[in-house]
């Protein structure tokens, strides 16, 4: 555009392009996430607390609970970069639960800071993949279970589906 201002890419809102553009990383939709996932090229990170990863979570995803204070958040950004980089970062991606939360932005941030060479923010979270129908994994977080070793369920044995026991310390 002539007038200075970026095109926003179709289905992403000007505000979180902002923030996305803001802090050095990319959005994906879920679908495209989703796709990423599937292929081996994507990893997720789910910075939900416990309970919520517990219900419902992207299929592999990490469970790793974003603290709400800035100084907890900077003490467990080396622990990130350790547990997803063994020989190079991966590609890596971060959902919360909605539109509303503001942990994905932070936490893809501070991988960028981290050094991830390519970070991505899911954008509307865990609303927007349970909106698009895409399959969810329920399993402990934490020391219970790694993460990938929960039930892969649809959307509809997923709302008939109990929740789990375990309620780890991410």
């Amino acid at each position: 555009m002539s007038d200075g201002t970026r095109d926003v890419p179709a289905g992403f809102p000007a505000g979180l392009q902002r923030q996305a553009d803001a802090g050095g990383y990319g959005l994906l939709t879920p679908d495209e996430a989703w796709r990423r996932v599937q292929a081996g090229s994507l990893s997720v990170v789910d910075v939900r607390d416990a309970p919520h990863f517990e219900a419902g979570h992207v299929p592999g995803a990490l469970c790793f609970p974003l603290p709400p204070t800035w100084v907890a958040r900077l003490l467990r950004r080396w622990w990130l970069h350790k547990v997803l980089c063994a020989v190079r970062c991966p590609a890596v991606a971060f959902v919360c639960g909605g539109a509303t939360s503001s942990r994905s932005d932070s936490a893809a941030r501070a991988a960028v800071v981290q050094g991830f060479a390519v970070a991505y923010r899911i954008a509307g979270g865990m609303d927007a993949w349970h909106a698009a129908g895409l399959p969810v994994e329920f399993g402990p977080c934490g020391p219970c279970a790694p993460p990938g070793d929960g039930i892969v369920m649809g959307r509809a044995e997923r709302d008939a589906a109990p929740p789990t026991a375990c309620s780890g310390g991410g």
